[in-house]
């Protein structure tokens, strides 16, 4: 017995040694090989995209990436992983460009010359609601990171949140690509400012006042391509202030009344081989409250000077009134009266001219408009397209964002939109009417090889100023192009720009325009907006039948079926056991 015991002993102790011989073996060969992960999301959100590994594989010096968080002891518990997380993905990009990225961990929880330090480079502690035992706190975490190369100003991503890492590509490696590109490209902006009502102006000269200055009404989106690190150029269209020969893309946002020269010189850099982006505004709509909480919608329209331009190469901008179900709801401001006081509240309106643009309305397989799930095209119209005049020219075009097919055209007449215009019922459909186009080509002179016209409006002012005469301008050499036109211009100024995805759709054109088709690719890698598409009232009402009704008929119709199977069964074993008796 005691031999067995021994004998037994002895073959557990070399089977323990063995094994753990064994297992430390396999922690030292396996623990350096990296893990697989597998991504299922549906837009591929941790999956890199071939453009962010090409931009890191690319990097020739090295661009320093310092990550400032409260460490993890001190975090909250929806927190504690964030540390952990983002190092992940950082050393992923560190890998895949050969160390080039370099990123290292801060924390700056309780070192104060830190803190100071980020708070002057924007970056600040905020709040975050915790859970400990059965007490309930808040805390102030650290959570941001900083980029930089070279001796440019440093990015800022001033604060990354659990729910962020899924954007974590784009905050890290769209920077990366800003800073280690040769030079920023230039967008030659025209943004005209928008003028003081006449009547208005006249009350203020009737009071002995001077009236207010012109009103810039797309400064936001200059705001925006500079934040995204594009040299923004602002031109004015005249013999002073013409388009730069070396823009790389000129945006034309809300033309109005444009001379013969102004047009010709838009021309001339599209035919040389500049892309355009081109925001026409057909015309605008005014609010004004009515009785009994209604309002009154009156329309004015607006010439932008580019029709002849457009038609020539196949396009027109069209004038009617245009009207589409898929609305969006607005929030106005109205006065009313309560108990004599006068008090200002927002009062929602929904009226078909503010469109609202839904993700099946969107060209999903083309870059610009990827991953665009709502727009807001506030007062815009469609586009009509001549194909024989287009194909005439060799050029191709693309519908990038259609209306619904629930939208009608109504005559345009100065004036009240009258509640028999803005009534879908009797309605003609139009059907899905294409809203933004992309041409791509070369784009024929549509002026035709003549003289340029001679500058109108830039005579005595601009000679005061001292601008020197216009140059002769330079021959023209045709090359291959692309001219992106939206029908609605609205929809990209101050008071709307931020509505839905409006500045991401100004930044992907600029984007695909300047040939930055990597940033494109990067900024798409989101979380897409995936929004319910309207049902119609009949529609509605054949789901409701079938869920109420349909469906528990046909429970009924299997139960009473099965019962009657089940008895019949029954019925013919007893019909053997008799029998069998």
């Amino acid at each position: 017995m005691s031999y067995k015991r021994r004998n037994f002993r002895l073959t557990f102790a070399v089977a323990t040694v063995l094994l753990a011989a064994v297992a430390v073996f396999l922690v030292a060969v396996l623990g350096n090989i990296q893990g697989a992960r597998l991504d299922l999301t549906a837009d591929r959100l941790f999956t890199m995209s071939p453009a962010a590994v090409r931009i890191l594989e690319g990097l020739k010096v090295p661009v320093l990436v310092k990550l400032y968080i409260t460490p993890e002891s001190k975090m909250p518990t929806e927190f504690k992983n964030l540390e952990r997380d983002i190092s992940e993905q950082l050393r992923n990009y560190e890998r895949i460009s050969n160390g080039k990225l370099q990123f290292s961990v801060h924390n700056p929880q309780d070192d104060e010359a830190m803190q100071q330090e980020l708070t002057q480079k924007g970056i600040q502690p905020f709040q975050v609601q915790s859970v400990d035992k059965d007490e309930i706190g808040v805390k102030l975490i650290w959570s941001g990171l900083t980029i930089a190369y070279k001796d440019k100003p440093e990015e800022v991503v001033p604060r990354i949140l659990p729910q962020s890492l899924t954007n974590l590509e784009t905050m890290v490696i769209g920077p990366v690509h800003r800073l280690t590109r040769e030079r920023d490209p230039k967008v030659a902006l025209y943004a005209p400012k928008k003028e003081v009502n006449q009547q208005l102006a006249m009350m203020y000269l009737q009071q002995g006042m001077q009236p207010p200055e012109p009103q810039d009404q797309f400064s936001m989106v200059s705001q925006l391509l500079q934040q995204e690190h594009y040299q923004v150029v602002p031109v004015e269209l005249t013999a002073a202030s013409a388009i730069p020969d070396d823009a790389d893309v000129l945006v034309v946002l809300g033309p109005q009344d444009l001379e013969p020269r102004q047009a010709w010189e838009i021309n001339r850099a599209l035919s040389n081989g500049m892309p355009v982006m081109v925001a026409v505004q057909a015309h605008e709509y005014n609010y004004q409250p009515g009785g009994r909480g209604n309002w009154m919608i009156n329309g004015t329209a607006a010439a932008s000077g580019l029709e002849d331009l457009l038609g020539g190469i196949g396009l027109t901008v069209v004038g009617d009134h245009f009207l589409d179900e898929n609305s969006q709801m607005l929030e106005l401001p109205r006065e009313v009266n309560l108990g004599g006081l006068r008090m200002q509240v927002r009062e929602p309106v929904d009226a078909p001219v503010q469109i609202r643009i839904t993700q099946d309305q969107v060209n999903q397989d083309q870059p610009v408009t990827n991953h665009i799930g709502q727009l807001l095209y506030l007062w815009g119209t469609p586009l009509d397209l001549d194909k024989a005049k287009l194909s005439e020219h060799g050029l191709s075009a693309e519908t990038l964002i259609s209306s619904s097919g629930r939208s009608w055209r109504t005559a345009f007449g100065s004036g009240m939109l009258t509640a028999e215009q803005t009534d879908p019922a009797g309605k003609a459909m139009a059907g899905p009417q294409p809203l933004a186009v992309l041409v791509s080509g070369e784009f024929p002179d549509t002026f035709g090889g003549k003289e340029p016209p001679a500058w109108i409006s830039s005579g005595e002012a601009e000679a005061e100023a001292g601008a020197a005469p216009a140059a002769t301008p330079a021959p023209l050499h045709p090359a291959p192009s692309r001219l992106l036109v939206v029908g609605c211009a609205k929809m990209f100024d101050d008071m709307v720009l931020q509505g839905a995805q409006n500045a991401l759709l100004m930044l992907n054109a600029v984007d695909y325009l300047a040939g930055s088709e990597d940033l494109l690719t990067i900024r798409s890698k989101q979380l897409t907006e995936r929004t319910i598409r309207p049902v119609a009232a009949g529609e509605k009402v054949a789901w409701q039948v079938f869920v109420l009704a349909l469906m528990p008929a046909v429970f009924i119709i299997v139960g009473i079926v099965r019962s009657a199977q089940r008895r019949g069964g029954a019925a013919r074993y007893r019909r053997e056991l008799r029998g069998d008796a």
